[in-house]
C-alpha cells in the first residue's frame, strides 16, 4: 500500500489524477449521465497517462513563460488531456476507421468478413 501512495503522490500519479479530474470537469460541464461521466473520468486518466507527454511540449512555450515548475506543467498537461481525452481518442479512432475504409475501397485484401471497416 505504501508503494501505491508513493506512486499516487509522485509526478506520474499526479498526471493520472489530473487527467481523471479533467474527465470530471468535462462530465460536470456537459452534464452527462453517470455512465458517460465515468467513461470520461477513465478515458481522461488513460489519455493523460499516454498522451500527456505529447501535449506537454506543445504547452511548454506558454507554461514555461509563466515560470511554473516542471511537475505542475506535467499535471496541467494531464488535466487538459483529461478534459479533451474522449474527443481526442474519438478523433483518432475516426481517422483510423476512415483509413481502413479507404484501403478497403482501393482493393486492399480483406478477410471476406463484413463489419466495421
Amino acid at each position: 500500500m505504501h508503494d501505491f501512495f508513493h506512486w499516487l503522490f509522485g509526478e506520474r500519479g499526479q498526471v493520472v489524477v489530473a487527467g481523471a479530474l479533467g474527465g470530471v470537469v468535462r462530465w460536470m460541464t456537459l452534464r452527462e449521465s453517470w455512465v458517460d461521466g465515468l467513461i470520461s473520468v477513465v478515458v481522461g486518466a488513460i489519455c493523460a497517462t499516454y498522451l500527456g507527454p505529447l501535449v506537454r511540449p506543445i504547452l511548454a512555450p506558454v507554461l514555461g513563460g509563466l515560470l511554473i515548475p516542471e511537475a505542475s506543467q506535467a499535471s496541467f498537461s494531464g488535466f487538459m488531456i483529461g478534459i479533451g481525452g474522449t474527443t481526442i481518442s474519438g478523433f483518432v479512432i475516426d481517422i483510423w476507421k476512415a483509413r481502413r475504409r479507404a484501403l478497403g475501397q482501393t482493393g486492399a485484401k480483406t478477410d471476406g468478413k463484413e463489419g466495421d471497416r
